[in-house]
């Protein structure tokens, strides 16, 4: 009798296991005083197909647009690529941003559909309060890990919002000279590329504060490695 009560215990935490996800959800700040909808609404559609091929077999549901261009949500396996997730897409719609609720938690509807429109659980809940709350205390990245990175969670948020603050102070130039330095991985390579001189593009990068930003964006994706991979 013993046995069983364990073996039915375990069977019922597996199950809940079995729809434990991470979801994204993006809202879009001021879309509609934007002139340029259509073009904006491009970008984030090649940025979204982009991410549903790299990411393919991170994806539960991929990522898809909802209320026109104003929201996005979608469902992944595991946590760890969220936060690079998430800020791919605000460097591919800069000068537009999105505020983002990155929750772990248990999904109950339609969760085989691969139809993120169609998904819904209290971990979508969760996110759509989040998202709330973010608006009030004027935050861009929100994560909630779930019970087991309850002390994970508030530290994270505050970095990586930390640095939203210090790539919002980053000029054109300086934004597109670290984005050249992403692709090339070479002062040299952005150099050329933008007919300008080595040092010009060693200066862009300190102003910037690439370094520290850098270090601490390898600080959360190292984060995620270990605690985020979990399902």
């Amino acid at each position: 009798m013993l046995v069983f009560l364990k073996t039915s215990w375990y069977t019922c935490i597996m199950e809940m296991e079995s729809k434990v996800f991470t979801v994204i959800v993006g809202d879009l700040l001021h879309s509609r005083e934007s002139s340029g909808r259509r073009q904006l609404s491009h970008k984030i559609r090649l940025a979204i197909d982009y991410l549903s091929r790299e990411f393919r077999e991170e994806f539960s549901a991929p990522l898809i647009l909802t209320r026109g261009i104003d929201e996005l949500s979608g469902v992944l396996k595991r946590a760890n690529m969220s936060y690079r997730i998430c800020t791919f897409l605000n460097e591919q719609v800069y000068p537009h941003l999105f505020r983002f609720a990155v929750v772990r938690g248990r999904l109950d509807i339609a969760i085989n559909s691969k139809d993120a429109s169609r998904i819904d659980g209290p971990a979508f809940h969760t996110a759509a309060d989040m998202i709330q709350r973010a608006k009030k205390k004027n935050l861009y990245y929100c994560f909630n890990l779930g019970f087991r990175f309850a002390e994970f969670d508030p530290w994270l948020n505050e970095l990586a919002n930390l640095l939203h603050i210090l790539r919002s102070g980053w000029s054109g130039h300086q934004r597109r000279v670290v984005q050249l330095y992403k692709k090339f991985g070479s002062q040299k390579s952005v150099a050329k590329e933008l007919g300008i001189t080595q040092q010009a593009v060693s200066d862009a990068l300190r102003q910037a504060h690439w370094k520290e930003v850098k270090r601490a964006e390898n600080m959360i994706d190292e984060a995620f490695e270990k605690y985020g991979s979990y399902k």
